[in-house]
């Protein structure tokens, strides 16, 4: 039976490989390009299609990025696979409480039916939603940056919120903007980085299909 000790250097020993794993600022590049895109085509049905462009394309090209800069220089390490169950419970019951927490406070405004509220509230429901996902890579990954983007997320979507922009989804586009050239800027600084401090090591080149 696994001691105390011996789940505690498991756990950091997971810590560090998902530490390693995000080290190159690759993933901060495909989420900017998905913000880039939401900036896009938020509230332009003509632009819908880019959505399904990005299903289709960002993961694969994610692992693509990944095998060309990362594998090369620090290994492959295929990091143990969150429970399903556990972390769906855990996605719904963020998305959930984020979309009661923004019903909540425009109940109180007497917006709750309003179609124009509840597209005004766009940039603070996203804001949250995405902070999320950022608090999670946080918690694996246990990088400053990661914080940085979730905070960033949910504060400029709060202040996105305010009647800035007359379009309707114009404030949407701006939070998601923001992010974007954040994101980029952050994953473009850590890549270089981490390409000039990782060597290419030709026996760590895994076959990863």
């Amino acid at each position: 039976m696994p001691t105390e000790s011996s789940l505690a250097e498991l756990e950091t020993m997971r810590s560090r490989a998902a530490r390693e794993t995000y080290s190159d600022g690759i993933l901060e590049l495909v989420v900017g390009v998905l913000f880039f895109i939401v900036a896009l085509a938020s509230g332009r049905p003509a632009f819908y299609w880019m959505y399904i462009i990005a299903i289709l394309i960002l993961g694969p090209g994610l692992k693509r990025l990944k095998a060309h800069y990362t594998y090369p220089r620090i290994g492959f390490v295929k990091l143990p696979d969150e429970q399903p169950r556990r972390l769906q419970r855990g996605i719904l019951t963020w998305v959930l409480g984020v979309f009661l927490l923004v019903a909540a406070v425009l109940t109180v405004t007497g917006h709750l039916t309003d179609n124009l509220a509840w597209r005004r509230a766009a940039p603070a429901l996203g804001g949250m939603l995405f902070a999320g996902g950022f608090l999670y890579l946080a918690q694996r990954s246990r990088l400053w940056r990661h914080y940085l983007l979730a905070t960033a997320s949910a504060s400029v979507g709060l202040l996105m919120t305010w009647p800035l922009v007359a379009e309707p989804y114009g404030n949407l586009r701006v939070w998601a903007l923001l992010m974007a050239l954040l994101s980029l800027a952050m994953g473009a600084y850590v890549l270089r980085r981490f390409v000039r401090e990782h060597p290419i090591v030709e026996e760590r080149m895994p076959d990863v299909g």
